[in-house]
């Protein structure tokens, strides 16, 4: 009995590549799993203080006592309105300025830093590239409480 596919010409395409990608995907899942992918922070540390309409179900501590809020009004291109200004400001260094002078106002009254706490309530579309000034001169100014209010 003659065999006709063993005199055949065979092409052969190479060598057998099924176990080098099975190496390969182990060794991408390995990776994966081991690896790091938050390398820094995507928040902005915050001591905002406990609040008594909080959602938590906590009752706050025997001596809490409400934080004096400092609202600021934000814009849709970033402009900034501190209360007790009239004008709204659109340079974050402007807007520090501001803020220092409220502070030293409620050192005058006799309050801390950590007495007064600044809201920052941005309009619906604010980019966070206008507001993320605004927090940095909040914090030059010598505020240690900043908080952001939903937009609605």
């Amino acid at each position: 009995m003659k065999l006709k596919g063993a005199k055949k010409v065979h092409y052969d395409s190479g060598p057998n590549m099924t176990p080098l990608v099975d190496v390969v995907m182990v060794i991408l899942i390995f990776l994966m799993l081991a690896g790091s992918f938050g390398t820094a922070e995507h928040f902005m540390v915050s001591a905002v203080p406990i609040h008594a309409k909080g959602a938590g179900g906590v009752p706050p501590p025997l001596d809490w006592k409400p934080p004096i809020l400092l609202d600021v009004q934000i814009s849709q291109n970033g402009d900034a309105m501190v209360p007790g200004y009239k004008t709204r400001e659109t340079d974050p260094d402007a807007v520090e300025k501001l803020l220092e002078s409220k502070m030293a106002e409620f050192k005058a009254q006799g309050h801390s830093a950590k007495d007064v706490e600044v809201v920052l309530h941005p309009v619906s579309g604010t980019k966070w590239e206008s507001l993320a000034p605004l927090y940095d001169a909040a914090l030059r100014a010598s505020f240690e409480k900043i908080s952001f209010a939903q937009t609605q």
